[in-house]
């Protein structure tokens, strides 16, 4: 949202009969000058105003009556001459800003023409006369409120700052400026009813660890750190909802946040305060995060307890939900939300739970809708194009609506992706943050304007793991309890009100840039197969620790951190795989393969020993393949129990119906008979004779014996019948 955003351009000025311009304080004489676009260069956007204003501060957020407006920021010549006799002109639009659609269009260039705005009061020179290349300086600006002229009424007026300076070119306009200024005196009639506005406020970070208990970076130190962007998140939610105004305390509303947390990063950070291990680029060292993660962790717990707030327990690791599903992990999304929810409760004690779904990127397709359904949840976030409606409205509609599924209606409640967009965008550049505030406001003020009688609500959806600076965080949430034309509310509270049914909408919608964003269909092949390999070691050791780890980290592997970090992503889903085969390895067949047994008697047993590495009991099947000479007893419906670190020899008997070597193929199943590893072959070497041999051979003995009975018979008769000699 970046190039629909305004970026503040000002130059140093005043405006005469009461615009006071604050001396210029010079920056430091090393500040670097902004980078110039080169040719075929598409880092920087073309250059074509030399002059350039970070605006860093705009006060009050309401301006009042009798109120001066304040503007801070720096002005820098970010062009390769020096600008001369520097003046700026504040301009404003003579009537108000009707639809939302006039200000977006107005906002698409920042730096734009300022044709329908009037000129207030005349050209003030700067006090510095010329800017070198590369040069700035800070400013303040101040104008008081009423000599703006601005009628008893709400409404967004257009903003408009006019900048010239002397160039080789002469005298021209060398910066521009075009925002808004959103206008509501409280003191106004029948200015109706505040705006509703409930925020989503995200706390999710990326796995960083595969599995087990070993991690892989220790980036969490940082972002769990004094000015961590976790920590950040966590204090500007905290001030928000505990803010009041001494002067005025009607005036300044707290602001509770519905937080979106991820059980994994609450898990990550318990899991920090004890010792734990990095291992990095082939090193392995001490984690030096354990403090800042138990100064977190006692953060989070006072900020989830804070009166009106919600949390949103997401699934474990935040699955891409949409992709997961599709992809037939539908199971493991559940797993993910159970085991997630489970933790959270035993982590922290929130002020209200509030149950939904917050799908990445905010879309999801009908199939995903009926089996999350199916599955017990009733309310789902998404963002307003998942369901857009069929004739563009007349005014921005509430944001809770009814999605029909196969059995049932889905809440679902939707967010504004414009508001989204500009609040993301003053954290991807905080340069640009004064720019997304001003514009929330005046965004938010056009809401209410559209139909300022009727109760509507808002719900901002931030991304999931945007980093805004402290001060912009806690400006967003501050503003929303100070304004008049907003009332914060929780999302518990959106999804209470009626449901707006009237408006037609067309059916789910994954835009072709929401489905790409999506992790692809080559690596959830990967995970599901990795997924299928837990599953089978699961079926050995239920509730063994090295499955419930690996469980884990086929949760990991879903996370939506990985839709920006593919090559990242595939180096996890890598180690997950080695992770899992060493521990599949873990219980295997450990007789040495192609070894030979001995039967040394017609009948005798088999060796065959099974090895558990693992530190839990696995239960197992043997299945035994032999050819048809050689029997084996019956081993299929039997179930051993293999303890930790023991190997167990199973004799398997077998009988040799002849003599010779035979093969025999030994493979580990699991108790209900899957298999288990790859086959490991035996042989069998039987040296005993057949029945049909010895049958042979006795009657080959019995012919032999008769053939020598008869010959001595025979002998015998001769030696009678022959007389003796003298």
């Amino acid at each position: 949202m970046k190039g629909r955003l305004l970026r503040w351009r000002l130059a140093t000025a005043g405006i005469v009969g009461g615009l006071a311009l604050a001396p210029l304080a010079p920056l430091s004489a090393d500040t670097p000058p902004a980078p110039v676009q080169t040719a075929g260069s598409s880092a920087v956007p073309t250059i074509s105003q030399p002059v350039q204003v970070e605006l860093t501060r705009l006060t009050p957020a309401a301006p009042q009556p009798g109120d001066t407006l304040v503007l801070r920021g720096t002005l820098r010549n970010v062009s390769s001459e020096s600008v001369a006799t520097l003046a700026v002109q504040l301009w404003l639009g003579a009537d108000k800003i009707t639809t939302r659609g006039a200000l977006d269009s107005f906002a698409d260039d920042p730096t734009g023409s300022l044709v329908g705005l009037s000129p207030v009061g005349a050209p003030i020179s700067a006090a510095r006369p010329s800017l070198g290349p590369g040069g700035s300086e800070r400013f303040r600006l101040a104008v008081p409120v009423n000599q703006l002229n601005l009628p008893d009424t709400w409404e967004v007026r257009e903003l408009g700052v006019d900048v010239t300076g002397s160039t080789a070119l002469g005298v021209t306009t060398v910066g521009s400026l075009r925002s808004f200024l959103p206008w509501a005196p409280r003191g106004a009639i029948g200015h109706g009813v505040p705006t509703r506005v409930a925020w989503l406020w995200p706390l999710i970070d990326q796995p960083h660890r595969t599995a087990g208990s070993t991690w892989t970076d220790d980036d969490l130190a940082a972002a769990f750190g004094a000015d961590g962007r976790l920590t950040r998140l966590v204090s500007a939610a905290v001030s928000a909802a505990t803010q009041h105004s001494v002067r005025h305390p009607r005036r300044t509303r707290t602001v509770p946040v519905t937080w979106a947390i991820d059980p994994m990063l609450v898990d990550d950070a318990s899991a920090m305060t004890k010792p734990y291990q990095v291992s990095a680029d082939g090193n392995t060292r001490s984690g030096a995060g354990g403090a800042a993660a138990r100064q977190w962790l006692a953060s989070l717990r006072t900020a989830v307890a804070e009166p009106g707030t919600d949390l949103l327990p997401l699934p474990y690791a935040d699955p891409d939900l949409d992709a997961a599903i599709r992809a037939g992990f539908g199971a493991e999304v559940g797993a993910a939300a159970t085991s997630g929810r489970t933790l959270l409760e035993h982590a922290l004690t929130p002020n209200n739970w509030f149950d939904a779904a917050w799908p990445p990127g905010g879309y999801i397709d009908q199939r995903t809708a009926d089996e999350l359904f199916a599955t017990g949840v009733t309310t789902v976030v998404l963002a307003d194009g998942a369901l857009p409606p069929v004739t563009p409205p007349n005014a921005t509609p509430t944001a809770r609506t009814v999605l029909r599924t196969d059995n049932g209606d889905l809440s679902v409640l939707l967010s504004d992706s414009t508001l989204d967009q500009a609040v993301a965008s003053g954290a991807d550049d905080p340069s640009e943050s004064a720019a997304a505030l001003q514009r929330y406001l005046a965004e938010t003020l056009m809401i209410q304007n559209e139909l300022p009688n009727d109760q509507r609500s808002v719900v901002i959806a931030p991304e999931r793991r945007w980093a805004p600076t402290a001060s912009y965080a806690q400006a967003l949430l501050a503003d929303t309890g100070k304004v008049p034309w907003i009332r914060p509310v929780s999302l518990s509270q959106v999804a209470a009100e009626p449901a707006d049914t009237q408006l037609a909408r067309a059916s789910l919608t994954v835009p072709p840039t929401a489905r790409h964003a999506e992790l692809g269909a080559g690596y959830l092949h990967g995970l599901d197969d990795a997924a299928r390999h837990v599953t089978t070691l699961g079926a050995l050791a239920p509730g063994a620790a090295t499955v419930r780890d690996l469980t884990t980290g086929i949760q990991r592997g879903l996370s939506s951190a990985w839709r920006t970090a593919p090559f990242l992503a595939s180096d996890r889903l890598d180690a997950l795989h080695r992770a899992i085969d060493t521990a599949m390895g873990g219980v295997r067949i450990a007789s040495q393969p192609n070894s030979f047994v001995t039967l040394t008697s017609h009948n005798g047993n088999v060796p065959v020993t099974i090895a558990n590495d693992l530190d839990s009991p696995v239960r197992v099947r043997l299945e035994l393949n032999a050819n048809q000479r050689l029997t084996l007893g019956r081993t299929a419906d039997q179930i051993y129990t293999i303890t930790p670190h023991h190997p167990r020899t199973i004799d398997v008997h077998a009988a040799a119906k002849t003599s010779g070597v035979f093969p025999l193929q030994v493979r580990l199943l699991t108790p209900k008979g899957g298999r288990y590893g790859a086959p490991v072959q035996l042989f069998v070497r039987s040296t005993v004779y057949g029945t049909i041999t010895l049958a042979i051979t006795g009657a080959a003995t019995g012919a032999l014996l008769l053939a020598v009975a008869v010959r001595l018979i025979r002998r015998a008769r001769r030696a009678r019948r022959t007389p003796a000699t003298p």
